[in-house]
């Protein structure tokens, strides 16, 4: 890539990113604007999308209480609050994103909620082609990974993987697809004929991964991250956030358990 492309690609980074935050705030604002009751606001890493909406389902047929999910990557979201300062509930897939928002003052509880695993997730038409990480440096391989620079989970997946594997180069020219968050890496699984995709293991259970072949990462290049819930000071209905934010650390880890999740905390092996 030239330094002019790679300016070029950077600027259109930045452009769509802005307008993911607006559209974003553009939607939290129009429920805002038509609601005559108060609501929750919770921002979701897109890879948790599955137990977060039966979480937010079961708590508003318990309750009444609305909850306004977004998912999206999870430096997006960070963004959006960073820049707008609202939202009620943040549900990261990546510590790092929270950790920047507590830097700020912006969060006012948080706690475990489960382990977040990463796995080499192989087309069922490449399962001949790839049964290891080695593999996914052979020539004419095809890849999809989340952006580092949206997504939580493409940044580790080029720190940990990538830039340290002694093949990474290799693996990295295989890359043909980059999503802004994991269903969108699925989304362009289906569309761009990828063979295997780097992503969260359970993606592997969702209606979009159905099919793909799980295959663990070696020791040495294991990614195991803690999934945390922040309740944060920015939050319109304090009392009702932190009513959903208790909800979501006790019942909702239930159903990260019954969704394949490991809730252990200790267990991190």
């Amino acid at each position: 890539m030239t330094l002019r492309s790679a300016s070029y690609s950077k600027k259109i980074y930045f452009l769509l990113l802005g307008l993911f935050i607006f559209l974003l705030a553009a939607a939290v604002l129009y429920t805002r604007s038509v609601s005559q009751e108060p609501y929750i606001v919770l921002l979701s890493g897109a890879g948790m999308k599955e137990p977060v909406t039966k979480i937010a389902a079961n708590f508003e047929r318990l309750t009444g209480i609305k909850v306004q999910t977004h998912f999206e990557g999870s430096s997006i979201l960070r963004d959006y609050i960073l820049k707008f300062k609202t939202g009620d509930i943040f549900l990261p897939g990546d510590k790092k994103n929270l950790d920047i928002l507590r830097q700020k003052g912006l969060v006012k509880r948080s706690a475990f909620l489960a382990w977040h695993v990463v796995a080499i997730l192989v087309s069922p038409q490449a399962a001949d082609k790839i049964s290891s990480l080695a593999d996914l440096s052979k020539p004419g391989i095809r890849l999809a990974i989340s952006n580092p620079r949206q997504a939580s989970l493409g940044r580790l997946v080029m720190q940990k993987i990538i830039r340290v594997y002694p093949r990474g180069q290799a693996i990295l020219n295989n890359i043909k697809a980059y999503g802004s968050s994991s269903q969108d890496v699925l989304r362009l699984y289906h569309q761009e004929n990828i063979d295997a995709v780097i992503e969260w293991e359970l993606m592997a259970l969702t209606p979009a991964g159905k099919g793909l072949i799980v295959v663990p990462l070696p020791k040495p290049y294991q990614i195991k991250v803690p999934l945390e819930a922040s309740l944060l000071t920015t939050s319109k209905h304090p009392k009702l956030a932190r009513r959903f934010f208790q909800y979501l650390i006790t019942a909702g880890q239930e159903v990260f358990r019954r969704q394949g999740y490991n809730v252990n905390r200790g267990d991190n092996t």
